[in-house]
């Protein structure tokens, strides 16, 4: 009797993730589409989450229903996302009241060019700008770059908050940013 694509799955069968993609990657990306209304998103939100099944393969063999297990991975990846963005939202903002209350502001953005950018993010200590690289590039949240480098939350926390400071710091030193 051939293995069910669940144990083959399991088993790591690089066949039957093909097979389950083409079954589901249609239905999962226009869910996906619908439930964050960005398709940028979409894409890498189901590209993950076959990551994930991946990664996690052993766990697939004691599923019931294998269709209804990757729709719930879904949805609980787009709250993930939902989440950082919020979290995001609230640092932008956040830095924003702070330049506020320092007198700050500018009426208009102020482009900052890339390279002036990436020198001061260069400038920062190894450790805070590995916390920067994880939140902005890597996008994990504050728990998992905590796990990722092996520190408490607060740490964390701690090192983006120092990084975030020693960037506005050195990028208000450049000619033309406020």
């Amino acid at each position: 009797m051939a293995p069910s694509l669940k144990e083959s799955l399991a088993a790591g069968d690089p066949a039957a993730f093909a097979a389950l993609y083409d079954r589901l990657a249609g239905r999962l990306l226009s869910t996906a589409r619908i439930m964050t209304a960005s398709p940028a998103d979409a894409e890498d939100i189901v590209h993950d989450l076959f990551v994930e099944l991946a990664r996690h393969r052993t766990r697939l063999a004691a599923v019931t229903d294998l269709e209804a297990y990757v729709f719930t991975m879904l949805r609980h990846a787009v709250s993930r996302c939902r989440r950082r963005a919020a979290i995001d939202r609230r640092a932008v903002v956040a830095i924003g009241r702070h330049r506020g209350h320092d007198g700050l502001t500018s009426a208009a953005p102020v482009a900052v060019p890339d390279d002036q950018l990436q020198a001061a993010v260069a400038a920062l200590p190894d450790a805070q700008r590995e916390v920067v690289a994880l939140r902005f590039h890597g996008g994990l949240t504050f728990a998992e770059i905590a796990a990722a480098m092996g520190t408490s939350l607060n740490t964390a926390a701690s090192r983006y908050r120092y990084a975030i400071d020693k960037l506005r710091s050195l990028m208000q030193q450049k000619d033309g940013f406020p």
